[in-house]
């Protein structure tokens, strides 16, 4: 099995070996936990989540070993019985599909697991023992629909095209169901005249934008479910010598801000990644050791949740999230 570690991890850790070695530093706090993290497969959001959960682990003393699934079920699964084999004291998980929750929590036993990155059915969570961190989905589509509605407050029939994330995707769902439910509520008549799953992929959306574009269809707004499909609409864009239609994405990535501050990207939506890498790794630690997480910032009154706060980005701010 391969052990991931990311080339942001190497700089900011480099005490770590490529294989075969987690983070141990001397702590009370870590009380010798150990984690073994299984990530869905490696991105750049993903990347700075599981060096931050890194640098966590290592300022607790506790021990984190990241595994890539390479987006296949069959590792993951294959790490859950790892863990377990291994007797690791809690198990972080980004699904690789959601939808293989139950079978997961099966294959862990007794072993507690944090979901992190795609959130599993809320039936499927447990206080205390299977829990999720993450940012509230919904709120990110609804800031969408919040900067749509007011930067065209003076039109009474908005035309949207809408770039989503993978089908069934957690986030998908989240931000596309609140972004429609908030514009729909605005009494105006909303025209979605080209919707269609992206796949969180730069290179779908500008060629999918591009086949829209060969339509002559208007269109007012782009709004997409991530700003690597935003990138892929500018893109486009930039070859058809568009330049006056706002497009939303959300992540605030790296490349996404650069898009605000140079003008061609309006609006994203700041998902802390260094937020979340540190928040499953504290969560972990409470329910490793038998805890709630009660106490633990942005958790739930249930204690099925940690909920990392999503955080508007445009012109005005953006220096602040580069």
């Amino acid at each position: 099995m391969k052990k991931y570690i990311s080339i942001l991890s190497c700089i900011a850790l480099t005490v770590i070996c490529i294989v075969g070695c987690g983070n141990q530093t001397s702590s009370a706090d870590g009380d010798n936990i150990k984690m073994y993290l299984s990530l869905s497969e490696p991105d750049t959001f993903r990347n700075v989540l599981v060096n931050q959960a890194q640098q966590t682990a290592s300022q607790y003393g506790v021990t984190i070993d990241v595994y890539d699934a390479q987006n296949s079920i069959e590792n993951q699964v294959a790490h859950i019985k790892q863990a377990v084999a291994e007797n690791y004291d809690v198990i972080l998980c980004g699904p690789v599909d959601a939808d293989t929750t139950l079978e997961l929590e099966a294959l862990a036993g007794d072993v507690p697991i944090v979901f992190f990155n795609s959130c599993p059915d809320e039936k499927l969570l447990e206080a205390n023992k299977y829990i999720y961190v993450g940012s509230s989905e919904g709120d990110a589509g609804q800031f969408q629909a919040e900067y749509v509605l007011d930067k065209f407050k003076d039109k009474n029939e908005i035309n949207v095209v809408l770039f989503k994330g993978p089908q069934g995707h957690s986030a998908t769902l989240g931000r596309t169901g609140q972004f429609k439910n908030a514009m729909n509520a605005s009494g105006k008549k909303i025209n979605y005249v080209f919707e269609d799953h992206g796949n969180w992929e730069q290179s779908i959306a500008y060629e999918y934008f591009n086949i829209f574009l060969g339509l002559g269809n208007d269109f007012d707004v782009v709004v997409c479910n991530n700003d690597s499909m935003a990138l892929g609409v500018i893109d486009a864009c930039k070859e058809n010598g568009i330049s006056d239609v706002p497009i939303l994405g959300i992540d605030a990535t790296q490349d996404g801000c650069a898009s605000i501050e140079e003008g061609t990207m309006a609006f994203t939506v700041y998902q802390s990644a260094t937020g979340q890498g540190e928040y499953i790794v504290k969560a972990a630690m409470e329910i490793a050791k038998g805890n709630s997480i009660k106490d633990i910032d942005y958790a739930t009154e249930d204690c099925k949740y940690v909920w990392v706060p999503f955080e508007k980005v445009d012109s005005s701010n953006v220096k602040n999230y580069k």
